[in-house]
């Protein structure tokens, strides 16, 4: 049999095309799954102060059992603003402290869970930051001057220097959005028809960002 010199070499260049291709799909995806420059074990880094992995994994697992469907965007939308939303609630004289975030958890898991199982757990530093969150964005909702205060809180995140670990997602407006996969990744059984090409699939919904503060993690 014959072999065409042509045939064998467009075969080799494709090879090639497919190795550098797949070599720099898996450089990318190892660059996305790094986590924040300067800081390894970091979920976030803000103003140069790092929220570790193991920090968001002891909050999520403290809590859990009382907010079922907490997710790791919104515990660590959490603790990367509670520092400023204390300073606001501080600056008006509705500060929260540790045993008063300590207590509103407490309470919480035994109207969850009832008082003997919620006599069982035992929640964290980081748990704690997120009872002091809840209880400090009520109290800063609640006070006279709630608007200012809302805008003040906004303008202290703005400023901040955060960056966000791309394996948990980016950080836009004032809250965690879910990461989203790059374009060269084809989702299991294709990628959803675009709308509007006729074939009745809707759209991926935007994820959008974390809310405001509220009460309650998310």
């Amino acid at each position: 049999m014959t072999v065409r010199r042509g045939t064998r070499t467009t075969r080799r260049a494709r090879a090639r095309s497919r190795a550098t291709g797949a070599a720099a799909a898996a450089l990318l995806a190892a660059g996305l799954l790094t986590a924040c420059a300067g800081h390894p074990g970091a979920a976030a880094v803000v103003d140069g102060e790092a929220v570790s992995t193991d920090d968001l994994t002891a909050a999520l697992d403290d809590l859990t059992p009382v907010y079922p469907g907490v997710s790791p965007q919104g515990v660590l939308t959490i603790l990367v603003t509670e520092p400023f939303l204390s300073q606001v609630a501080a600056a008006r004289g509705v500060g929260v402290s540790d045993d008063q975030a300590r207590a509103f958890l407490e309470q919480q898991a035994v109207q969850q869970l009832g008082e003997e199982e919620a006599a069982r757990l035992d929640f964290g530093e980081q748990a704690v930051v997120v009872g002091r969150y809840s209880l400090a964005a009520d109290a800063v909702q609640a006070a006279p001057d709630g608007q200012a205060a809302a805008e003040e809180y906004r303008q202290l995140v703005d400023d901040a220097d955060i960056e966000v670990n791309p394996r948990f997602g980016t950080f836009q407006d004032v809250g965690v959005a879910p990461p989203t996969a790059p374009e060269w990744v084809v989702p299991e059984g294709g990628r959803a028809p675009a709308a509007g090409d006729g074939s009745g699939g809707d759209a991926p919904g935007d994820p959008g960002a974390t809310p405001a503060p509220t009460s309650s993690p998310r």
